[in-house]
């Protein structure tokens, strides 16, 4: 895979921005895309509109977590260095509650390739390099 790019000399010293990295940027773009993808599509849908009502409160807070998470991606996607604790942690959330319906559906007999658990997986080990790497600019800087 690829690393995160280093900064031009310009800056290099920047606190506001993340180092560039394409494949942070396409997993939040797909984050993005895919939750925005997928609630239309809830709200398209009769069935589902309709189901929507009777759902649960931990469903509501997943959809709430999912919803902010999406909103911090494009802060990602825009390398805004402060939303990445908050991104890395929503994503922490947000990958629990996919494991736990995987697991759930995979009792009830139903083995599907959930998409979304991947996305959250590869954007949190890239999160985490790029933690690591803002975290190794302090040290630089602070010397």
């Amino acid at each position: 895979m690829t690393t995160p790019t280093p900064l031009p000399a310009s800056e290099t010293y920047s606190t506001e921005l993340l180092p560039r990295d394409k494949f942070r940027t396409l997993i939040a773009v797909a984050i993005v895309l895919l939750t925005i993808g997928g609630w239309i599509y809830v709200v398209m849908s009769p069935t589902n509109r309709s189901a929507l009502s009777a759902q649960t409160r931990l469903w509501w807070i997943e959809q709430i977590t999912t919803f902010v998470l999406a909103v911090v991606c494009i802060a990602i996607a825009l390398r805004k260095r402060s939303f990445l604790t908050l991104a890395f942690w929503l994503t922490i959330y947000s990958l629990i509650f996919k494991v736990m319906r995987w697991y759930f559906d995979f009792r009830a007999g139903e083995f599907l390739i959930p998409l979304a658990l991947i996305l959250y997986a590869l954007f949190i080990w890239r999160l985490q390099l790029a933690r690591r790497g803002v975290a190794g600019e302090g040290q630089v800087v602070a010397v």
